[in-house]
């Protein structure tokens, strides 16, 4: 009896078939093994190399080195120098020591007890891209400091009002990773200060700056005024109410018959580029956050 063969135009597909199943299986091993080795990696280095991003300062020995290969006259020269910047800062923080006990004693005379539900806590920034340092950063605090992911990211601008940075995205034991309201992954929703309608930023259209924040899903009205403020609604769980997200930019161009919802851009309240100390709000209550 003869045996069969198959010819070598039958056997090439199932080759082919069975080539592309062995390489998809593959992709997803390593696929799986990359992300594991990836998280596992940013929480080992989140506690290594902790010290290493807290040191952000030079050394003083190299300081202190150069000081002693100068002459007098330049020593003398650089301590009237600092004694000037000491003498400049000693007036600052009395100044701002004086700013703070009579907002204590205004607060208490109206009556006013803050963001109710939440304390907060500063952080440094330690790292930051240079090239998306708009779009997040890591801080030196985390899970042992109390942070949680969602919690709100602060400035405090010179009149005491306090200007939404982001929210905490990641938390390891002693740093946070933290997505600015620039970034397009960060979605919340804002209260227009002239008529009190809501919308949300990142809503999906594209920005035309950079530095600038897509602000939509606003309803149709003609009333949007370029300059008003947009605060933070308290609909989040660990975002306060009352945040100065930032200020409409807006030509004022409706078309009411083709446009279901409105959308318009933010001027974001923080300088990122001289962003250094930020804030963190903490529930004071596990209910205030999920």
């Amino acid at each position: 009896m003869k045996k069969f063969t198959p010819r070598k135009s039958d056997r090439t597909p199932r080759i082919a078939i069975i080539t592309a199943a062995a390489v998809l299986v593959l992709l997803t091993v390593v696929t799986s093994v990359f992300n594991v080795v990836h998280y596992a990696w940013g929480r080992f280095a989140d506690g290594f190399f902790y010290p290493y991003l807290l040191a952000v300062q030079p050394s003083d020995r190299l300081s202190d080195t150069t000081l002693l290969m100068q002459d007098k006259s330049s020593l003398a020269i650089r301590l009237e120098k600092l004694a000037n910047i000491n003498r400049s800062l000693a007036l600052q923080s009395q100044a701002a020591a004086g700013l703070m006990e009579e907002n204590r004693q205004l607060r208490n005379l109206l009556k006013l007890t803050g963001y109710r539900g939440f304390k907060f806590i500063t952080a440094e920034i330690l790292l930051r891209d240079p090239l998306r340092f708009r779009e997040g950063f890591t801080i030196g605090k985390g899970s042992r400091d109390g942070v949680v992911p969602g919690a709100a990211v602060v400035e405090v601008n010179s009149a005491g009002s306090l200007l939404l940075v982001g929210v905490v995205s990641e938390v390891g034991a002693r740093s946070s990773k933290v997505v600015t309201v620039v970034n397009n992954s960060l979605r919340i929703s804002g209260r227009v200060s002239s008529n009190k309608e809501i919308g949300f930023t990142n809503s999906g259209e594209k920005s035309s700056s950079g530095e600038r924040i897509v602000f939509g899903m606003l309803p149709v009205r003609g009333d949007y005024i370029h300059g008003n403020m947009v605060s933070t609604t308290g609909f989040e769980f660990g975002i306060p109410e009352g945040i100065k997200i930032g200020e409409l930019y807006t030509n004022g161009n409706f078309n009411f018959y083709d446009q279901e919802d409105y959308f318009c851009e933010l001027i974001p309240a923080v300088r990122f580029e001289s962003l250094r100390f930020v804030g963190i709000a903490l529930p004071e209550t596990p209910e205030a956050i999920r």
